[in-house]
């Protein structure tokens, strides 16, 4: 990720095209997740909490940007040509792009010219095809740093272990649930991952379909009303701090002296 991001004064005061203040933070934040590639697949958590917004607002905006030609969803593919998760391309309005290559720059403190046309241009870009082994890692270790932390050289080959053993498509699932529990620990993903080997859930389709399932089955459970027992472990301690307690107001009320031993320390003291 880029240290920082460089934003056209033009573009940052356009209130005109963006429909929200949302939707232009969330065009800046996916620019500034963007790779040396210019691919960007922050998650929708991730984006809410930076906003800060709801996930249905980064969805929303998200396809408002696409729908304007803003933004680019990117289809990728693992390594045996399956689809794993989206990323985004942005794509510079036509008004930015013409300022970038005649060299102007917007001085500070200087108002903007405005544009005859507000309307926007999307770059033809090439279909992204099937990603090669080096370009998956990549994707893998950009988001893992991007959404759980700094990619040690220890990590790096626990990643590559963990995607030849499923798959890109379940590493990238993993870290977003690992985003989305607010979990940033390498063994969680490595859980949730094995978790899904066991369960054979390699491909995107495989594991929408049963989180689907999963959310219908919540959905249809009885609410339990009743008082859930504990576990016996829990039950226990507390038997024993009950004990516990119970022996040291016993010790207390024997330590401290009744009305009758008071009456005969004073008439000693007298």
């Amino acid at each position: 990720m880029q240290p920082y991001l460089r934003i056209e004064h033009q573009l940052l005061r356009d209130g005109a095209n963006f429909a929200s203040v949302h939707e232009k933070m969330i065009y800046f934040l996916v620019q500034s997740y963007a790779g040396p590639d210019g691919l960007a697949f922050p998650s929708h958590q991730t984006l809410a909490d930076a906003v800060p917004c709801g996930k249905t607002t980064v969805k929303t905006c998200l396809q408002s940007l696409i729908e304007k030609g803003w933004i680019e969803k990117v289809k990728r593919y693992d390594r045996h040509g399956g689809q794993t998760s989206n990323g985004y391309r942005i794509c510079l309005p036509e008004r930015v792009v013409s300022r970038q290559e005649e060299g102007q720059e917007t001085a500070a403190g200087q108002s903007p010219v405005a544009p005859k046309e507000k309307g926007v241009k999307k770059n033809i870009l090439k279909k992204y095809s099937p990603s090669s082994t080096g370009q998956t890692m990549d994707e893998v270790v950009q988001h893992f740093d991007t959404e759980i932390g700094r990619v040690t050289p220890s990590i790096r080959r626990q990643l590559d272990l963990l995607v030849e053993e499923s798959s890109d498509a379940v590493v990238h699932h993993a870290i977003e649930q690992a985003t989305a529990a607010n979990i940033r620990h390498f063994n969680y993903i490595k859980a949730i991952v094995n978790k899904l080997k066991e369960q054979r859930l390699l491909t995107p389709e495989q594991i929408d379909e049963h989180e689907r399932r999963r959310q219908q089955r919540s959905r249809r459970a009885p609410q339990k009303t009743s008082r859930t027992r504990l576990p016996d472990w829990v039950e226990r301690e507390r038997r024993q701090q009950q004990q516990v307690e119970a022996k040291q107001k016993q010790q207390f009320e024997q330590a401290v002296p009744d009305q009758a031993e008071l009456a005969q320390l004073l008439a000693q003291l007298i």
